[in-house]
């Protein structure tokens, strides 16, 4: 056979070989491209958890790591607030140049904001606009439901019974890429009681809280689409405002005001929350805290925004000691 090299045999590699192997390293780049992205773990929504700090009205802490660091979350854990299903926690500033919270809340990217319940020179109130535009929790009806999630995992008594956590993380993780090997899955289980004996403890200061929260003047109260049906020339939110009404829900909780959140003089190892959290005047007053609702994209992982309100009320108020 003639394998000697010549000119035209070069010519001709040239002039078609390195075309196909050109196609042949795109194709294999593709492939492994395709194969990364169909393996690769996905984090859904309840594992990650973000908080936005509203600064279009001067809602700031002095960095939003601040907040970030009383949460107690550190790299490859989950920390003193949030369970092991939670992988991602972030904040976020938003900007007045254009509507960021619309764009992330569309895709289910939020958990909680910090905002103003001032009144504006316009006549509004930003966390009205809020509550009207973009689906929150109540509070009353957050601790019905998480008691009512907590209850399934109970025995006979009021105790927790562990073989239920268990079963029910097999069910709940079935599929899940990180728990392939038995030694996986049973540090995964262990992971799953403890979230849920700590979730059953948020649960119960939570209830504190709702419990105090009169008396505090802990609470945000509002009737939903009352702001829109007065500012929009919409009949939609007029005859939506007047089905709340119908409905009893007036004067609902959907909020924290985060200036009660305060304690005795007396407490050094507390924190004030004004050197956190400020409006315009310096101070926390008018600072509110609104929970965003996804429970129907992370039905057991919703429940992460009771132990972050707890964790802020623990650092900043004597309520739950």
């Amino acid at each position: 056979m003639d394998n000697r090299l010549t000119k035209r045999r070069l010519s001709d590699f040239f002039a078609y070989e390195w075309i196909i192997t050109i196609v042949a390293a795109v194709a294999a780049i593709i492939v492994l491209e395709l194969i990364y992205t169909v393996a690769a773990v996905r984090l859904s929504t309840g594992q990650q958890f973000k908080y936005y700090m509203d600064e279009d009205l001067y809602v700031y802490d002095s960095s939003a790591g601040d907040i970030y660091s009383l949460l107690g979350v550190e790299t490859g854990k989950n920390g003193k607030t949030f369970s092991f299903d939670v992988l991602s926690v972030e904040a976020e500033n938003l900007s007045s140049s254009y509507n960021v919270l619309s764009v992330r809340l569309s895709v289910q990217e939020g958990d909680a904001i910090f905002t103003s319940s001032l009144e504006k020179e316009d006549g509004t109130v930003r966390a009205k606009s809020i509550i009207d535009e973009f689906s929150v929790y109540d509070m009353q009806s957050l601790l019905n439901s998480a008691k009512e999630y907590i209850a399934q995992f109970k025995g006979d008594g009021d105790s927790l019974d562990e073989n239920k956590i268990r079963d029910y993380f097999d069910a709940r993780m079935k599929g899940d890429n990180r728990f392939r090997t038995e030694k996986e899955k049973e540090e995964g289980r262990q992971n799953e009681i403890e979230r849920i004996k700590k979730l059953s403890l948020d649960v119960q200061d939570f209830e504190t809280l709702m419990s105090v929260g009169e008396e505090k003047g802990l609470f945000y109260k509002y009737t939903k689409y009352e702001q829109a049906a007065t500012t929009v020339d919409d009949e939609t939110y007029r005859v939506a405002y007047e089905n709340e009404k119908t409905e009893g829900r007036e004067n609902f909780v959907y909020g924290f005001n985060m200036a009660a959140m305060t304690h005795a003089p007396e407490r050094t190892d507390k924190r004030n929350v004004s050197d956190y959290l400020k409006l315009s005047g310096g101070t926390a007053d008018g600072v509110g805290l609104v929970l965003f609702d996804f429970s129907a994209e992370q039905p057991d992982l919703q429940f992460e925004c009771i132990s972050f309100v707890c964790t802020l009320a623990r650092e900043f108020s004597d309520f739950l000691d």
